[in-house]
C-alpha cells in the first residue's frame, strides 16, 4: 500500500438501497470523532439528507440531477475534498446513484488525479442475497482494482443468504487486501425510538449524540444498547484503522479479547461520548 497517503475519502457508491449504508457510516463517523480524528462529509442522498441532517457543521448536501449535471456536480465536490485540511472525507451516497458517480470518476480521472496528491479512495461494499445488486459490486470491484481499497460490510440485519461467502469475487477482492465489518444487529424498539427522539428534537441525531450517558434521548437500556452497538464497531474499525485514515492520523489502541456474545449491559463500560 502506498506510504504517502495524506488523506482518506470514504464513499459507498453501491446501486442497491436498504442495505445499512447510512447505518453504518454514522458509527463510522462516531468512530472517528471517539478518537479526534477531524472529518467532513458530503450527503449525495438527494431523497433524504440525513446524513447533512445529523452533522451539519461538517457535511454537506448535493444534488446529483442528469449525466452531466453530476459530473459538474462531483467535480466541485473533489476539488473541494482536495483544498480541505481534513484528512478524512466520508460520503453517503443515495441508491441507483452508482451509474453516475462511476462515470464521472472514470472520466474526470479522479481517482488518478487525486492519487497524485496523496488521496486515496476506500470503497465500503455490502454484499447482499440479491444477484443483481451482487453484480453491480463487482462491476465496482471492476472498475477501481487496485487503485482504491475496499471494506466489505456484512449487515446480518438485511442479509439471510449471503451469497459473497465463498464466492469468487471475495477471494478476488481478499488478494486486494479487502477489510470486512460485521454490523451489529439493533433491535427495532431502539431504532424506532430514535426516531421518536429526533420527532422530538426537531431535528436529526448522530448516534454518538442519541446514545450520550445524560442526554435522555434514550431510555437508558436503549440507549446502552446503542453504546454495546458503538463498542462493538469501535472494536472493528479500530483492527482496520489502516484503510480508514492516513498512517499519520492512526490512533492508538490497545489491544482488546473479542467478546464470545453479547455481554450483559450492567458489566458493559460506557463509551466517553461527551465533551
Amino acid at each position: 500500500m502506498n506510504t504517502n497517503i495524506t488523506k482518506r475519502i470514504h464513499i459507498n457508491p453501491q446501486s442497491k438501497g436498504s442495505l445499512g449504508k447510512s447505518f453504518e457510516t454514522e458509527f463510522r463517523t462516531a468512530w472517528l470523532e471517539y478518537h479526534q480524528i477531524n472529518w467532513n462529509g458530503s450527503d449525495l442522498d438527494d431523497r433524504h439528507h440525513s446524513f447533512a441532517d445529523r452533522h451539519p457543521e461538517q457535511v454537506q448536501s448535493y444534488t446529483l440531477g442528469n449525466e452531466d449535471d453530476s459530473k459538474s456536480t462531483l467535480l466541485g465536490l473533489f476539488r473541494n475534498v482536495s483544498r480541505s485540511d481534513a484528512p478524512v472525507h466520508v460520503i453517503d451516497c443515495r441508491a441507483q446513484a452508482d451509474g453516475l458517480i462511476v462515470q464521472a470518476l472514470e472520466s474526470l480521472q479522479l481517482i488518478s488525479s487525486l492519487a497524485t496528491e496523496g488521496t486515496r479512495f476506500t470503497f465500503f461494499l455490502f454484499p447482499s442475497e440479491d444477484t443483481e445488486s451482487m453484480n453491480n459490486l463487482l462491476d465496482l470491484f471492476y472498475f477501481a482494482g487496485d487503485r482504491v481499497d475496499y471494506v466489505v460490510v456484512h449487515n446480518p440485519a438485511k442479509v439471510r443468504t449471503n451469497l459473497f461467502k465463498k464466492s469468487n469475487i471475495e477471494a478476488e477482492l481478499k488478494k486486494f487486501g479487502a477489510k470486512e465489518l460485521t454490523l451489529p444487529v439493533v433491535t427495532s424498539i431502539t431504532l424506532l425510538a430514535i426516531k421518536r427522539a429526533e420527532a422530538k428534537a426537531g431535528r436529526k441525531l448522530s448516534f454518538a449524540e442519541a446514545a450520550t450517558p445524560g442526554a435522555a434521548h434514550l431510555e437508558l437500556m436503549l440507549a446502552g444498547e446503542m453504546q454495546w452497538a458503538m463498542q462493538q464497531m469501535f472494536r472493528q474499525y479500530d483492527a482496520i484503522a489502516d484503510l480508514l485514515v492516513p498512517s499519520e492520523q492512526l490512533p492508538e489502541v490497545e489491544p482488546q479479547p473479542e467478546p464470545e456474545a453479547k455481554p450483559a449491559r450492567s458489566k458493559q463500560p460506557m463509551l466517553n461520548l461527551g465533551e
